[in-house]
């Protein structure tokens, strides 16, 4: 092997070196236990629904309790885990919006994040990602809340209001039209992520 050839071998085998090393922090989360919840109106009442079966993956690095490094994250929401206190008819109803049987899960896929340091060892990450409800895949901008604790284990949260409008969906009625949701709702979360 000549000279210059062994400059061009060593140095990319600094870059690889140099690329695992700032890797070799970074570890796969998944959920150990959630809460999540979809909110809207009515013109009668405002409603709450809990989304039961949610499947997050995370690959994080964390330093002195900071998220420092973020890679990969996919997080996808089973449309029928998605129940309401007000019965079967609000859930069937929520799943005909969501067509829930066509589009079986809602899915969620990170693009980019920056990474803010804040006060008692949150960590903002201000992300970028894609949402598919209903069979369409929107951008979407969300900031979400990390913090290590003592456990080990990251607690994410957050909350982002999304239109219905912008997925395709028709906002749900019932007793024959007289009562009309709103086309806003609202997706609040806490997840616990183990290693």
């Amino acid at each position: 092997m000549g000279y210059p050839h062994k400059i061009a071998f060593t140095l990319l085998l600094l870059m690889v070196g140099s690329l695992f090393t700032s890797w070799m922090g970074v570890v796969r989360f998944s959920n150990r236990s959630h809460q999540m919840t979809i909110a809207g109106t009515s013109n009668l009442h405002d409603w709450t629904t809990n989304v039961e079966d949610i499947s997050l993956v995370a690959e994080m690095e964390l330093v002195n309790g900071y998220v420092s490094t973020v890679g990969t994250v996919t997080m996808s929401a089973k449309v029928n885990s998605i129940k309401s206190d007000k019965g079967s008819v609000m859930d069937n109803k929520t799943k005909e919006a969501l067509k829930g049987e066509k589009h079986p899960n809602i899915i969620y896929k990170l693009r980019q994040v920056e990474i803010a340091q804040l006060k008692d060892k949150i960590s903002k990450l201000s992300t970028e990602g894609t949402l598919s409800i209903a069979g369409v895949t929107k951008p979407v901008k969300m900031d979400v809340y990390a913090r290590q604790l003592p456990s080990g284990e990251v607690e994410v949260w957050g909350a982002n209001a999304i239109s219905m409008k912008d997925y395709g969906m028709q906002a749900p009625t019932a007793l024959m039209g007289s009562i009309k949701t709103g086309d806003k709702v609202t997706v609040k979360y806490s997840v616990i992520l183990k290693k």
